[in-house]
């Protein structure tokens, strides 16, 4: 018989021991995990920490006025901003009427010529079927990754037409100097300082190879043909950043700087994710800023996770007509991780009970049932703000301790929902049973193995074990942040080789690792799928990491090595690379016109089944699998300048007379020899020219109508008379 002990009267007295509800006040225009953590680190730590937040702002937001009271403000996307500041300036921040939000930043976590067949990239290089060939040449792609190797030949090899690698921001790196604009790390500029420097610092994860990796399936040039990236003339901007979204959007807003004063459209390639603590729904501070970002040219591709062969989410609908309750049994995998996260998000409007207890063998110490709206029932529960915290520890009747931390909100403040936040610190040989009921709504949860640096995005299993009364979870909603963004184009991943499956092989499956949608307020997530398992593309020389290389290469005394990975983390690169492509077709697409040609275009085979025939979407393939042969078609169809931001071109490109019957003349006004080319507004090159300074290209055969003048990343529009 299994023995239960109720340690109520134990947990309410816990309450008022360890409980942080009378420091919830602190923080008051933030979500309940954000009043939560800056609880507990006003009660354990000095008010001189360091601090990073998220913030939205009014239109009458002074920076000035906070950095004159040393608060360090970073990067502003739209009414989004970042902050830095310490503990004991909170207060600053909860008094100024200009702040309208806040939210901690978050730990993150990471996540080729079969490629390029798959893809159909191989095609675009050769220009096969389109008007020329198309390598992602004037077009800047910035990875925020960790794991650099900035001297990889992949990128930055003898030859001017390698040597594409611009600039590096090292956040780890404290010697500087920093970029313009911001206060820390080091920021490494041009080729000489880059070899110097010869990668990023280890960080928390050593010296890792991830960003190597995923750079050279975005632009890698390769080796004697073998291996080539998407867009292996593109040029690429590296960020290794903090492990927290601020730095992360940090890294953005300096991306987005070197692009304007490149003169190149810019996408940005985030191979990384995390599920824990802040909705994962497009509501986030992190989401809108994303969003905000995109609105200003960004181009935005994500990995859509790697939790697709995990069973770690688990939902259920209540109605009032039937009285129901949710049990599971929550597991962990034994991998570096401290802790377990167990996030539950109901409707809004609609509140639900949860309970917990950990069991281990024929004991099982429970936690009494807590609400998400206060009532009677539970009076122990002391709601400050809408928010209900509990920083406990259990005692087992063998002794051990079970340290766990509870956040509960009413109603979430970005997306209305209520929620439940349950982290457990990691005890060996225990589980906790989850139980959840409610009177109407559904209710969502997921279940994250927390690692040591503090990030989560490792699913681990809902099971229902021998219980016949328990459920076990399934593996979808399972798009975490920020892919869940709206902007971001989120990728799913399939294998590019024949693999074995069931004792068959078989090519282009859905890899099983590859997180599946939708998004939990219905959304369609991911967009697109590209190849991820297996994929062959550059290894840090520097890398304290195992791994088995295909490939070597000797250059300038060191070998360099490529060699296999797979998660969505090498997919993603994979779309970025066909984005490199399209904005070099028509730099004039906005982020919007991307992800929808990706979508549209895509193609579907046995494997994805027939979507676009069903005009359906698939919670594994989104629209099907990425290709950039029709992706780059419809990106010239769709030339039209009337669609670009000003901010896209430069005013010194100079084209007259216009209209113009005969002869126009251009001002490119650069020193070095460019190519003009002059497109139909269908996409199709009609003539091309190379200038230097100025000249006159003869226009006099072509039909009456409007054309496109593209010089580089720069375009004009005239009319032929």
């Amino acid at each position: 018989m299994r023995k239960t002990i109720i340690i109520m009267g134990i947990l309410l007295a816990a309450v008022q021991a360890f409980g942080q509800n009378a420091n919830l006040s602190v923080g008051c225009k933030s979500d309940g995990v954000t009043k939560a953590k800056l609880a507990h680190l006003t009660q354990s730590k000095s008010g001189a920490d360091q601090i990073r937040l998220l913030a939205k702002v009014t239109p009458d937001f002074d920076a000035r006025k906070l950095k004159e009271k040393g608060i360090t403000v970073g990067t502003k996307a739209g009414d989004i901003i970042t902050l830095r500041l310490a503990l004991s300036q909170l207060h600053v921040i909860d008094s100024d009427p200009t702040i309208l939000q806040y939210s901690t930043s978050e730990r993150v976590f990471p996540t080729m010529d079969r490629t390029r067949f798959d893809t159909r990239t191989d095609s675009v290089q050769a220009g096969l079927g389109l008007p020329q060939a198309y390598t992602g040449k004037d077009v800047l792609i910035g990875i925020t990754d960790w794991g650099f190797d900035y001297r990889h030949p992949n990128y930055n090899n003898n030859g001017a037409d390698n040597r594409r690698l611009l600039r590096a921001w090292d956040q780890f790196r404290l010697q500087g100097p920093a970029p313009s604009g911001y206060d820390y790390g080091t920021e490494i500029v041009g080729r000489h300082d880059l070899l110097q420097a010869q990668g990023d610092t280890a960080g928390l994860y050593g010296y890792a190879t991830h960003g190597t990796h995923v750079a050279g399936i975005c632009a890698g040039r390769g080796i004697d043909g073998k291996y080539t990236g998407q867009a292996p003339y593109a040029n690429l901007i590296f960020a290794s950043f903090y492990l927290d979204l601020a730095s992360w959007i940090d890294a953005v807003g300096w991306m987005k700087n070197v692009a304007k004063e490149e003169g190149k459209r810019l996408v940005v390639n985030n191979s990384w994710g995390m599920y824990t603590l802040g909705p994962i729904d497009g509501t986030s501070l992190a989401s809108q800023a994303i969003n905000n970002l995109s609105d200003s040219g960004i181009v935005f591709v994500t990995s859509g996770g790697n939790c697709g062969d995990d069973l770690f989410h688990i939902s259920r609908s209540f109605s009032p007509a039937t009285t129901d309750t949710l049990r599971t049994i929550a597991t962990y995998y034994d991998y570096k991780e401290i802790g377990e996260a167990i996030t539950l998000w109901g409707e809004p409007g609609k509140h639900f009970d949860m309970s917990f207890a950990m069991v281990k063998g024929s004991d099982s110490i429970c936690m009494p049932w807590v609400s998400t709206i206060s009532s009677a029932a539970h009076p122990q529960m002391n709601f400050v703000d809408g928010t209900y915290y509990l920083d406990s520890t259990m005692v087992a009747p063998n002794g051990d301790q079970l340290h766990f931390e509870l956040i509960v909100e009413t109603s979430n403040i970005y997306n209305g929902r209520p929620h439940i936040v349950l982290n457990v610190d990691k005890v060996r040989g225990y589980s906790i049973h989850l139980a959840v009921t409610a009177n109407e709504g559904t209710v969502h949860a997921w279940n994250v193995c927390i690692l040591e640096n503090g990030a989560g995005n490792m699913g681990a299993a809902f099971s229902k074990g021998t219980l016949t009364n328990y459920t076990k979870g399934d593996n979808f909603y399972g798009i975490g942040e920020p892919a869940c963004a709206e902007s971001c184009i989120a990728v799913a991943a399939h294998s590019a080789d024949y693999l074995s499956y069931n004792g068959q092989m078989e090519y282009g499956r859905l890899a099983e690792f590859s997180s599946k949608g939708p998004t939990i307020d219905g959304r369609h997530k991911p967009e697109v799928s590209a190849p991820g398992a297996n994929v062959v593309s550059s290894i840090s020389s520097r890398t304290t990491e195992y791994y088995n290389p295909v490939m070597t290469y000797e250059y300038a005394s060191t070998n360099y090595t490529w060699a296999r990975m797979s998660g969505t983390s090498m997919s993603g690169p994979a779309v970025t690379g066909i984005v490199a492509l399209m904005l070099e077709a028509n730099p004039t697409l906005s982020p919007a016109q991307v992800k929808d040609i990706l979508c549209t275009t895509a193609r579907n085979d046995t494997m994805t089944g027939p979507l676009h025939a069903r005009d359906s979407v698939s919670n594994e393939w989104g629209w099907g699998k990425a290709d950039a042969l029709r992706a780059v078609n419809e990106a010239l169809a769709r030339v039209d300048i009337n669609q670009a931001d000003a901010e896209w071109f430069e005013k010194s490109l100079q084209v007259f007379p216009n209209p113009a019957a005969e002869r126009i003349h251009i001002l490119t006004g650069r020193h070095t020899p460019e190519r003009i080319d002059i497109y139909a507004i269908n996409g199709m090159m009609m003539t091309s020219q190379v200038i230097e300074m100025e000249g006159t290209i003869d226009i006099s055969a072509l039909p009456r109508g409007v054309y496109i003048i593209k010089c580089g990343a720069r375009t004009a529009r005239i009319v032929r008379q």
